[in-house]
């Protein structure tokens, strides 16, 4: 039968982790703001840190983004799935987990820019999620040898049958309420980053899109195109943050009536929004003027 309720963000609970800072509980990540730091390791680590998820019953994961933090960026994420077995307690220390992969997160040396990556898992189905974190890459605010991440989302949808196997059938364990609503994440998800970053949710698609292309470049060992790039994406998110600073000053203007000064300010976000398109296209022919 299978029904899957399809694309959402998927609520889940932290059940194991193996530090946290005392600022940076991993239960942040249960609910995040737009200004939660997230989780962060405790200072000095063993590594690999791991942090195991548990979903409400089974899930089919489609898409897992994983945002790293600013300072305490990880070299490399693994990524495993786990399954409690037949008549085994629902918990984690007795699922049996597979590996999936790892992801790297590139060195950002000192850019204010966090970097999330996606991880697409085309519908694997599991109640557990187990992130093993690497050592970060070094980094002159990270003294202490801190991982972080800020914000883990799990898009995809509930395993129906998995779910009801698991339930004892009167059990209500399972809100299906809240998992059907679901939000449109990716929305979500870039104004929350956007408002983080102080640039608007369009200038932050492009930064990761220019990022994502520069992290390829680095990969391929094209460093003159990784190195042009990076200019852009410099370039680009100086763009982003004047324009979103000027949009604000355009609206003060108009709600204390100095339309003068709305329309010399619009004269300038125009042109922020032409150049960052510049930009853009720039990318895709591989130069920029």
């Amino acid at each position: 039968g299978g029904g899957r309720f399809t694309g959402m963000r998927l609520p889940f609970t932290v059940v194991h982790r193996d530090s946290e800072a005392k600022e940076s509980p991993a239960s942040n990540l249960h609910n995040p703001t737009v200004h939660s730091p997230g989780w962060a390791s405790a200072p000095f680590p063993l590594f690999p840190q791991e942090i195991t998820l548990a979903f409400t019953g089974a899930v089919c994961i489609d898409t897992l983004r994983v945002l790293a933090h600013e300072h305490f960026v990880p070299s490399k994420l693994h990524v495993s799935v786990g399954l409690v077995p037949k008549y085994s307690p629902p918990d984690h220390r007795s699922a049996k987990f597979k590996y999936l992969g790892f992801v790297r997160f590139a060195n950002n040396g000192e850019w204010k820019l966090r970097e999330q990556q996606t991880i697409q898992l085309k519908g694997v189905s599991c109640s557990f999620l187990k992130l093993s974190v690497e050592k970060p890459h070094s980094h002159s605010k990270n003294l202490c040898g801190q991982v972080g991440i800020v914000d883990i989302s799990v898009e995809g949808d509930v395993d129906l049958d998995e779910s009801t196997k698991l339930l004892k059938m009167g059990q209500q364990g399972l809100d299906f309420e809240m998992l059907t609503r679901g939000i449109d994440l990716d929305e979500d998800f870039v104004h929350t980053e956007a408002k983080v970053e102080g640039m608007g949710a369009d200038a932050v698609r492009m930064v990761r899109r220019v990022a994502a292309l520069k992290q390829d470049a680095e990969w391929a060992e094209d460093f003159d195109e990784a190195e042009r790039l990076s200019g852009i994406v410099s370039e680009m998110t100086k763009c982003g943050r004047e324009l979103e600073d000027a949009e604000a000053r355009k609206q003060d203007a108009v709600a204390s009536e100095d339309y003068a000064e709305a329309k010399a300010l619009k004269l300038t976000t125009d042109g922020l929004k032409a150049r960052l398109r510049e930009l853009m296209d720039g990318v895709q022919r591989g130069r920029v003027r």
